[in-house]
């Protein structure tokens, strides 16, 4: 079995699932999950369960669920995960990443995450999408981290200063942004600044940045073409 669709049911944990080795899609969309650990059976320590059982899944979508910590991430072998999808959730915190190698695209969207932590991204990850959309940030610290990062959506979020994005300038493959619905897209020339700022832009809060728009800001060729920037990676 390689793909698995259980979305829309009552389940409330993960330990009804046993040894699935050659499986790559789970999807268990608007569930009743809690947690994502399961605790193994000291009765059967040989039975591997839940995520322990899974070492060969690329995509988990648990969005729509009750999970509160994303405890039990650090304990699973999960060395092929590229795309972990939990908005939706009541997550607090970013964290227990470390072990996801192949992580590209993070998905934490309407959660209750109201800061990014010091350890919250591994110093060496692959991450090239985030997506922390309506948590309650108020600042961009620690997002530096993220070296290889191509796309952050930060919408709806409580971000108010003009200066965080300066932190943004740490991201050399940044190629789209959003930053809509925040208190700093009110500010006076908000868009020139930030484009300013981050001439290797392509998609700015869902909208293209022109060459028209690039001259009226620098002067004609005073900013980077987007033709000389690294294609963007879709998902």
């Amino acid at each position: 079995m390689r793909e698995l669709n259980l979305s829309h049911n009552m389940m409330s944990s993960l330990k009804g699932f046993g040894y699935l080795p050659n499986l790559k899609i789970l999807r268990l969309k608007a569930n009743k999950i809690e947690t994502l650990f399961c605790k193994p059976n000291p009765e059967d320590k040989n039975f591997r369960r839940g995520l322990f059982g899974m070492p060969g899944l690329e995509l988990l979508d648990v969005s729509y669920n009750q999970i509160y910590y994303l405890h039990g991430l650090q304990y699973s072998p999960l060395k092929e995960l590229k795309m972990l999808f939990a908005s939706n959730n009541e997550i607090v915190k970013i964290e227990h990443l470390e072990k996801l190698r192949q992580l590209r695209e993070l998905d934490l969207r309407k959660n209750k995450i109201r800061q990014i932590d010091n350890n919250s991204f591994p110093t060496h990850n692959n991450i090239l999408c985030l997506r922390l959309d309506d948590n309650g940030l108020r600042s961009l610290a620690n997002i530096e981290k993220l070296d290889k990062v191509q796309t952050l959506f930060f919408s709806g979020n409580r971000i108010q200063d003009i200066q965080e994005m300066e932190r943004l300038v740490e991201l050399p493959h940044l190629l789209e942004l959003s930053i809509m619905s925040n208190p700093v897209a009110r500010k006076p020339n908000y868009r020139m600044v930030v484009i300013k700022r981050l001439p290797q832009l392509v998609i700015f809060d869902g909208r293209e940045i022109s060459m028209e728009e690039r001259k009226r800001i620098e002067g004609a060729g005073g900013m980077m073409d987007p033709k000389q920037a690294p294609p963007l990676v879709h998902f």
